[in-house]
Formats: structure tokens, C-alpha cells, sequence
């Protein structure tokens, strides 16, 4: 007697429902859980006896496409798009809690939000779960003057220019349960200063720093780091919350200019401090034949953090030039920068990234922040597009959802 049996046999939609509620359960990435719901109808069931979606990351990094707020449907305007990079296709989420909010990417699946409510959150886009942090007003250092005529509204767009966190905001063991060891550090303010928070906490503290003007921050090895406009690296104290400070590790390096805009990023267990190079009409001057933008991407350059314990030596790391990223690509813009290794729909040696200088498309750029996004090729020196159509808005620009 032939006692085996054929997978073609199985009838998969008769696996009790309280196995099929812990498989979903299981489940560790977002298009798991989307191809794991739309087998039967019954394993939909499943899904949906869950009390949350749970908050999933992503397999593979998406670009989050601004809201359209020109659209006459209302209702429509609740809908964000999220672009496929494996393939090349969009998905529409119901995305009310992200309308008309400044958005940036926080990793883990998350988004970190502020609105004109002047209420700052983490959202998951796709299970809508949503975590209260300080609120706006409660930054330290605002040398703004608030009045009837200048409300605080007035600065959502640029208050927050960049965020980094410490873990994800979820625990493991509780899918609904928060992390309460979660810290997010922002570059915040008029001058891009320095503060964090811990999940929990009603007000953002503020970080002691030796400068202004800072373009990124992250989390490295159990501590955050911070780059200046200038360059210079700084590792960042806040374990006592009476005296937290930043202290320069790396000297501003001699090849990159003030205008370069700064990326600290961990690849492979390396610290890389990437300059994002740009040209057009601002940098460049009057364009007699008028065909030049007023800015765009043109160069990377790379350099790795190197720890250095000469004598006699006033910093913990020395700069070294970064020529490949091998097998790996970067992923920068309005998000945690961030690297990935290569896959069927991510290229080796490349810099993927999104149009994140607010400065500059505040300035004169009709539509806001969105044209200047591509993939840089680091072998050649070439850039393409990372998609093909338009979404631009000076309020919440396209960014990676990773």
C-alpha cells in the first residue's frame, strides 16, 4: 500500500484555523503576510481574526510617492502609492493617518510623522498602528517667534529635517506591545540641532553640540553619530539625560565642501560618511540657454570611518576613500540611511536616492521636492531614473520605505 501523499493532493484549505491564525502569526515581512492572505479565502479568514495587522517590515525597499493633493475625489486623497522596485508596480494604501503630514522614513517599516495638529507620531503604513511621541512644541531650542501672524504650523515642513532610531519601536514578543528602550534622535529647528526621545516620554531633551547645521544622524553600534554641514563626525552621549552631548571622533574631510550634503550610513559593519554632490543654476550661476535645472545630483563620493589610536592623535577615527561598495547599494534621501545587499531588484555598487534637500526646493522649485531622484552607478559614474513618472510635493516629497 502506497502511504504517501502527493502536495498536489493536499487541500491546504483544510488546515484548522488556529493553526493557520499562528502561521500568519509567524509571519516576519509585509508580503508574506499579503501573499500568505490572498491564497483562499480562508486563509484570509485567518488574517483577519487577528486583532491588528501586525507591524511587518519590508523584504525589499519601496519608494512611498507623495500624497496628490490636486485630485477633485476627497476621499482619494487618503490613498498613498508605494512603489514596487521588484515589480516596477504600485500598491495603494488607505493612508489617513499620513495625510497632509510631513513624513519621514524610521525604519523598521516605520514612518515618523508631524502634522499641523503639531502632534508628532511613528506610523506603520501598512498595519496603521501609530505610537505618540513629544509634540512639536515640546523641542527645547525653537528660536522661532510664534504669533497669530507666524503660527508654529508655518514650519512643519522643515522642523524636522532627519531622524535616527536606536531599535525597532515594537517588541518581539508582543506584536502590540512597544518598545519601550526605543530612542529617536532628530535633527530639529532653525539651526538642525540635536535632541531625542525615548517611546514614553512627553517632551523631547536636548542634546549639548559643539555646532549647528547638522544633515544626518544614526545608529551605530549601540551609539547614535551625527554629521555636520561641514563634515565632522560626532558620537552622541545620552545616557545621562542631566548632561547629554556630542563629541567630534572624525575632522571634517579636506575634499568635500560645506554645500556636499553629508550621509552617515553603516555598511557591512563599516561606518561610511557619503557626500552627495549637486549641480544646476544655484550652484552654477545664470544658465544662458535656460536648460539646466535648478538643481540636480551629479556625484557621490564615499569615505570609511576607520578607528585611529596613534599618539598624539585628537580623534577616534581616520578618514579612508571608499572607491566599490562591492556586493551592496545605499539607499538615502528623507529616510534612515541605509544599505542593503544586492538582489534581483536591488544593483550592486549603487546609490540609491530620493530628493531630500528642502532648503533647496523651498527655494524656487515649482511642485517641491521630488525631480531629483536617480541610481548612481559607482563603477561608471552614471546616473538613472528610479522612476519613471512624477509625484513631487513640498511637504512630504517621495521617500524610501524600508
Amino acid at each position: 500500500m502506497d502511504c504517501s501523499l502527493s502536495l498536489d493532493m493536499a487541500d491546504w484549505t483544510d488546515l484548522p484555523m488556529d493553526i493557520l491564525v499562528v502561521i500568519a502569526e509567524s509571519l516576519t515581512v509585509i508580503e508574506d503576510f499579503t501573499s500568505f492572505s490572498a491564497v483562499c479565502k480562508e486563509w484570509q479568514s485567518a488574517t483577519a481574526i487577528l486583532k491588528k495587522k501586525p507591524s511587518l517590515p519590508t523584504r525589499y525597499p519601496r519608494i512611498m510617492l507623495s500624497e496628490k493633493v490636486d485630485t477633485k475625489d476627497q476621499g482619494n486623497q487618503d490613498d498613498r502609492y508605494f512603489l514596487n522596485l521588484l515589480t516596477s508596480k504600485t500598491c495603494k494604501l488607505k493612508l489617513p493617518e499620513a495625510r497632509s503630514r510631513r513624513c519621514l522614513g524610521a525604519h523598521y517599516g516605520w514612518l515618523f510623522t508631524v502634522g499641523f495638529d503639531l502632534q508628532i507620531n511613528l506610523l506603520h503604513p501598512f498595519s496603521r498602528q501609530q505610537i505618540c511621541l513629544p509634540p512639536l512644541l515640546t523641542f527645547p531650542d525653537q528660536q522661532y517667534e510664534y504669533d497669530e501672524t507666524y503660527p508654529p504650523q508655518e514650519v512643519i515642513r522643515s522642523f524636522v529635517k532627519k531622524i535616527a532610531i536606536s531599535s525597532n519601536p515594537q517588541t518581539k514578543n508582543n506584536l502590540h506591545d512597544y518598545n519601550h528602550e526605543c530612542v529617536i534622535l532628530a535633527i530639529y529647528g532653525e539651526f538642525d540641532v540635536l535632541a531625542f526621545a525615548r517611546l514614553g516620554d512627553t517632551l523631547w531633551t536636548n542634546i549639548q553640540v559643539p555646532s549647528r547645521c547638522y544633515d544626518d544622524v544614526l545608529y551605530y553600534k549601540g551609539k547614535f553619530y551625527a554629521v555636520d554641514c561641514h563634515g565632522v563626525v560626532f558620537v552622541c552621549d545620552i545616557n545621562d539625560n542631566n548632561d547629554p552631548k556630542a563629541t567630534v571622533v572624525a575632522p571634517a574631510p579636506s575634499e568635500t565642501q560645506d554645500q556636499d550634503q553629508k550621509y552617515l550610513v553603516e555598511s557591512s559593519g563599516d561606518l561610511l560618511l557619503v557626500s552627495r554632490i549637486r549641480g544646476g543654476t544655484i550652484f552654477e550661476g545664470d544658465d544662458d540657454d535656460n536648460k539646466k535645472a535648478l538643481y540636480y545630483t551629479i556625484d557621490f563620493s564615499i569615505l570609511r570611518l576607520e578607528e585611529y589610536h596613534e599618539e598624539g592623535n585628537n580623534y577616534a577615527y581616520k578618514l579612508t576613500k571608499v572607491n566599490t561598495l562591492e556586493d551592496r547599494a545605499l539607499f538615502l534621501g528623507n529616510n534612515v540611511s541605509t544599505s542593503l545587499p544586492s538582489s534581483e531588484c536591488i544593483k550592486a555598487n549603487c546609490i540609491y536616492f530620493t530628493d531630500d534637500n528642502h532648503e533647496l526646493y523651498f527655494i524656487g522649485e515649482s511642485g517641491g521636492g521630488g525631480r531629483d531622484t536617480g541610481i548612481f552607478d559607482i563603477e561608471n559614474g552614471t546616473i538613472q531614473s528610479n522612476y519613471a513618472g512624477e509625484s513631487r510635493s513640498d511637504l512630504s516629497p517621495p521617500l524610501w520605505y524600508i
